[in-house]
C-alpha cells in the first residue's frame, strides 16, 4: 500500500483539475477500469512498478492497454505518476478519487457487517441514523458475516462502529479474566 498522504495529493490534485472541467465522472469511470485491470491483470501492476522497465516503455504499454478506453486527463494523470516514480499510488488512486467525488456529491459510502441480511425497513431505519449523525447521503453497502452472531459493524471512512455480539462476548470475557465485574 502506497504512503496515504501521497496518494491523497495526487487524487486531490487529479480530483481539482477534472472538477474544474466538469469531468469527474469520466475520470472516477477511468480510473475504475485502471483499478480493475490492476487487480484482475498482477502482472500489468508489477510491470508499472519494476524500476527496471523505463518510464517510456511504461508509457507505451498505457498507450496499449488504454487509448481507447480512457480519456485523456487521466492519461496524463497515469503517465505523471509514472514520470514521478510513484506507481506504487496507483493501486489506491481510485478509491481515494471515488471518495473525493462522493464527499463532493455530499455522499458517504458506509460499508456494514450483518449476520444475517437487513429487510429494507432497517436498511432505511439505518440510513436515517447515519444520515442524521453525518449530514451526508448514505451509501449502505451491506456484507453478510455470520461469524459476528448478531449485531453490526458500521465502517464510515475511519470510523468503525462494532455493537457485533462477537466483541461484546469478547469484551465480557476480558473482563472477567481480568477480574472486573461486567
Amino acid at each position: 500500500m502506497a504512503e496515504r498522504s501521497v496518494v491523497r495529493r495526487y487524487a486531490r490534485a487529479l480530483f481539482d483539475t477534472s472538477n474544474r472541467s466538469g469531468m469527474v465522472a469520466q475520470v472516477e469511470e477511468d480510473l475504475k477500469a485502471v483499478d480493475q485491470v490492476l487487480r484482475t491483470v498482477p502482472r500489468f501492476g508489477r510491470a508499472l512498478r519494476a524500476p527496471t522497465i523505463s518510464a517510456a516503455r511504461k508509457h507505451a504499454l498505457l498507450e496499449r492497454s488504454f487509448s481507447s478506453r480512457i480519456g485523456p486527463l487521466t492519461m496524463r494523470f497515469l503517465k505523471l505518476v509514472i514520470d514521478r516514480r510513484r506507481e506504487e499510488i496507483l493501486s489506491d488512486a481510485y478509491l481515494e478519487f471515488q471518495r473525493l467525488a462522493e464527499e463532493a456529491r455530499n455522499l458517504l459510502s458506509v460499508q456494514v457487517t450483518s449476520a444475517i441480511p437487513l429487510t429494507d425497513e432497517e436498511r432505511d431505519r439505518l440510513s436515517g441514523a447515519l444520515n442524521r449523525r453525518t449530514g451526508k447521503q448514505i451509501v449502505l453497502q451491506v456484507s453478510l458475516d455470520p461469524e459476528i452472531m448478531g449485531g453490526l459493524v458500521v465502517r464510515m471512512g475511519d470510523t468503525v462502529l462494532d455493537s457485533s455480539v462477537r466483541t461484546r462476548l469478547n469484551q465480557l470475557r476480558n473482563r472477567l479474566l481480568n477480574g472486573r465485574a461486567a
